[in-house]
């Protein structure tokens, strides 16, 4: 999580609806001091509209 820039905006996911990780990790990315949110609908939705997408390797 140090390796994540602080002034972008990062979303989290899980692929199951009842999944608690993206809860825990935006809570933990808040903590530190990053503007973090849960992404509510599917990965599939969020780049439909060709939202930006980054990955780590």
């Amino acid at each position: 999580m140090n390796e994540l820039p602080k002034d972008t905006e990062i979303i989290a996911y899980c692929r199951d609806p009842y999944c608690v990780f993206s809860v825990e990790a935006v809570a933990a990315l808040r903590a530190r001091g990053s503007r973090a949110m849960r992404l509510e609908d599917g990965f599939a939705e969020w780049k439909a509209p060709r939202l930006a997408v980054e990955t780590g390797a």
